[in-house]
């Protein structure tokens, strides 16, 4: 019996219409990287550079990318059929986005994430390890120890966000940056997002995540201007007294391996290291 054999596959622009298909391969397939909620991907996905393959029977993969700066593009989303291979995928998508990144004059890819099927495959197409991150835990009810209040604690609102995104913007380096879209989110629902201020000033801020008993410090920052007088720390001790308050029973946050002073002041909180190691991928495009 003569059969036909499904046709090569195409690339193009991710475009409205496609959504739905690829968060059903998010929600189905087991080779998918997003380094966003589902939640948001759904509503950004659309306004992103990106590009999918397809073939006669349908989605076969798609890989996406956020500009973050003046001259970053971080990988934000990617995802492959079960029953294709990393490799073709990479050499079908890959190329189409550094083209379309170089095109908008960013000159640097980023990929930040432990997904094994996709770490060293872009490993072998010039992408480089810029640095370590870690993973640091904290189980149990015991409250977190007194510190000195050198600063005023309150809730943060939204008429703090101008303020923030400066802070931000001061306190991390751009890969690290969150968006007006993430801090208007995570505001409306964070089960702690609070700052401190000193003499009327904002210097600092911290937000924490909460889903179910398991929390999550998504952020903890200080000026720069303003770090070693104690304000992380009592940042931090609210914040876990928040989580407590709640019903949480465990704390998760990432930092970077070389940051010994965040990583000194987590283990003073009983934070201790998962040994979980996400390598940090730079890739030099323009």
């Amino acid at each position: 019996m003569l059969t036909l054999a499904n046709t090569p596959p195409t690339v193009r622009v991710i475009s409205q219409p496609d959504i739905r298909k690829i968060l059903r391969m998010v929600d189905s397939a087991w080779r998918v990287y997003i380094r966003m909620a589902p939640v948001e991907l759904r509503t950004k996905i659309e306004a992103l550079p990106g590009f999918l393959a397809e073939d006669s029977t349908g989605l076969r993969g798609f890989m996406v990318i956020e500009p973050i700066g003046p001259n970053v593009a971080l990988l934000v989303a990617a995802g492959l059929r079960d029953t294709w291979s990393v490799r073709p995928y990479l050499e079908l998508l890959l190329p189409e986005i550094e083209q379309d990144a170089r095109a908008r004059q960013l000159s640097s890819l980023v990929y930040i994430g432990n997904a094994q099927w996709l770490i060293g495959e872009l490993d072998q197409r010039g992408f480089e390890t810029h640095e370590w991150m870690m993973a640091y835990e904290r189980s149990g009810v015991d409250p977190p120890p007194e510190v000195p209040a050198p600063a005023t604690i309150r809730t943060a609102h939204t008429r703090d966000l101008s303020v923030l995104l400066g802070l931000d913007a001061l306190a991390f380096d751009q890969i690290w940056r969150k968006s007006l879209g993430n801090f208007n989110r995570a505001l409306a629902s964070a089960a702690s997002f609070v700052l401190a201020e000193l003499d009327g000033e904002i210097v600092g801020y911290a937000w924490c995540e909460l889903i179910r008993r398991h929390a999550h410090l998504t952020r903890l920052a200080v000026h720069p201007g303003f770090q070693g007088r104690g304000i992380g720390a009592q940042l931090l001790q609210r914040v876990i007294g928040d989580v407590l308050n709640r019903g949480g029973n465990r704390i998760t946050l990432n930092t970077q391996e070389n940051n010994w002073r965040s990583r000194t002041l987590y283990e003073r909180f009983g934070f201790v290291d998962t040994e979980q190691r996400m390598p940090v991928l730079w890739k030099t495009i323009g």
